[in-house]
């Protein structure tokens, strides 16, 4: 892993990689010249060369609420330990940013959202519903989830931003208290933790025309500046 060991680290998850991942991890990088890029992803698939590999052991597990989407692997409800990772192996970052291999772009980070927020997500649960789904079987699956009256998302596991002191409160808390965060899904995990510490906040106020969790909820218009997710 060859790091500039810049100020600014954008963290690159993907669980596959072909010509296509390719062009989008280079694109990333090429528009971002000031920050640094890591690729991660999980134990037991082909990663794009240098890339970090998560032992998800150590973690907490989602494995209780693996049913609830059919034809899903268990590392696709724990898209949120790529920050918490890379955290713990590269914490000299005074800025992260989480994307997604399915997301596009053609500007860069600072140009499109609010970098001087200390937290952004997309999606913004503030809190979420307790008929949602997530909601409802992480209360369902842990009994320690009386802890928290309330829960929280961040939005999709894709451009989350964080200052460095505010990811660090996350991962020790997370180290801390594991047992308060299985079967709890990526979105509702990270958005949780980020709330114990700062207001979950948007990088800009329309960015759900860009970041979606389907496709059928955006409209790709590539003659604007944009981050879109998902994109196949």
């Amino acid at each position: 892993m060859k790091l500039k060991m810049g100020k600014k680290l954008i963290i690159f998850s993907h669980h596959y990689f072909n010509d296509e991942i390719i062009d989008r991890f280079y694109n990333l990088k090429n528009l971002n010249p000031h920050w640094d890029i890591v690729s991660i992803g999980f134990e037991g698939y082909n990663l794009l060369k240098d890339s970090i590999y998560i032992k998800k052991d150590i973690y907490p597990s989602n494995k209780d609420i693996q049913y609830y989407v059919q034809n899903k692997s268990l590392d696709w409800f724990d898209g949120d330990l790529c920050l918490y990772d890379v955290y713990t192996k590269l914490p000299e970052y005074d800025e992260y940013f989480l994307y997604e291999y399915d997301t596009i772009c053609n500007v860069s980070i600072e140009s499109f959202f609010d970098t001087s927020l200390d937290f952004f997500g997309s999606t913004i649960c503030n809190p979420g519903r307790e008929d949602w789904e997530w909601v409802k079987l992480y209360r369902q699956h842990n009994n320690h989830n009386v802890i928290f009256d309330k829960i929280y998302s961040c939005g999709q596991t894709t451009t989350i931003y964080f200052k460095n002191h505010i990811l660090k409160q996350c991962v020790d808390e997370l180290n801390k208290n594991k047992h308060l965060y299985s079967n709890m899904f990526s979105e509702i995990r990270c958005g949780t933790l980020v709330n114990q510490f700062t207001t979950l906040k948007k990088g800009r106020d329309d960015i759900s025309r860009y970041i979606s969790w389907t496709a059928n909820y955006i409209t790709l218009e590539k003659n604007i500046p944009y981050f879109y997710h998902p994109v196949k």
